[in-house]
C-alpha cells in the first residue's frame, strides 16, 4: 500500500522535524549512502488528530529503490471514529520517479457502525499528485456486501472511486 509509504514519509518527516533535523538534507544524506538495511522498524505518531502506527519487519535500499518485506499500518481516528488496518507482502518506492507499490493488500475499514474487509493485488502511491490507485482490482466486503471493481482509486477524504465501474453483490438474505 503505497498509502502505507506515505504514511511512513509523513512520519519520518515529523519525527525528523521534532528532533530538529533539516529533513531534506537528511534524506538526501541517506540516499546517497551505497545501501541501507533495516530491520524491525516501528513508527507511531500522531498526524492530524489520528494515530499512525507503522510496523516494518525488513527493508533494504539499494540506489533510488527502497523495498520492503511485509509491513503494518494502523490508523487510530481521532474521536474513536474508527480504525484502518491495512498489510501488504511487499512494497517498493523508487525515490527518482516518487512513487510506490505495494503488493498483496490486506485491510480492514472500521467506523462506527460497520467493518469493511479490503484486498488489492496492487496499490500504487504517486507523490507529485499524492493518488492511491488499484490497478488491478480492488474487493471491499462485509457479511452483508462485496464490492468488486476492476480498477479504483481513493481520494485523500478516504472516498473510493470506481475508475472503470463495478459489481455489488448483496450477500445477505431478505427477510420474508
Amino acid at each position: 500500500m503505497c498509502f502505507l509509504f506515505l504514511g511512513l514519509v509523513v512520519l519520518v518527516r515529523f519525527a525528523m522535524r521534532d528532533m530538529e533535523l533539516d529533513v531534506d538534507v537528511l534524506r538526501e544524506s541517506i540516499m546517497n549512502l551505497p545501501a541501507v538495511i533495516m530491520e524491525n522498524i516501528q513508527l507511531s505518531r500522531e498526524v492530524s488528530g489520528d494515530m499512525w502506527r507503522i510496523k516494518i519487519p525488513y527493508l533494504d535500499r539499494d540506489g533510488d529503490v527502497v523495498n520492503v518485506k511485509s509491513l503494518d499500518i494502523r490508523r487510530q481516528i481521532s474521536g474513536d471514529k474508527g480504525e484502518w488496518y491495512f498489510f501488504g507482502r511487499e512494497g517498493i518506492y523508487s525515490h527518482d520517479v516518487k512513487e510506490a507499490s505495494i503488493t498483496d493488500l490486506l485491510g480492514t475499514l472500521k467506523d462506527e457502525n460497520r467493518t469493511w474487509k479490503l484486498e488489492g493485488k496492487r496499490l500504487n502511491w504517486q507523490e507529485k499528485n499524492n493518488t492511491l490507485t488499484f490497478p488491478e482490482g480492488l474487493t471491499i466486503y462485509d457479511e452483508e456486501l462485496s464490492l468488486n471493481a476492476p480498477n479504483a482509486s481513493i481520494d485523500n477524504r478516504g472516498v473510493i472511486l470506481l475508475d472503470h465501474g463495478g459489481v455489488i453483490q448483496w450477500l445477505k438474505p431478505l427477510k420474508e
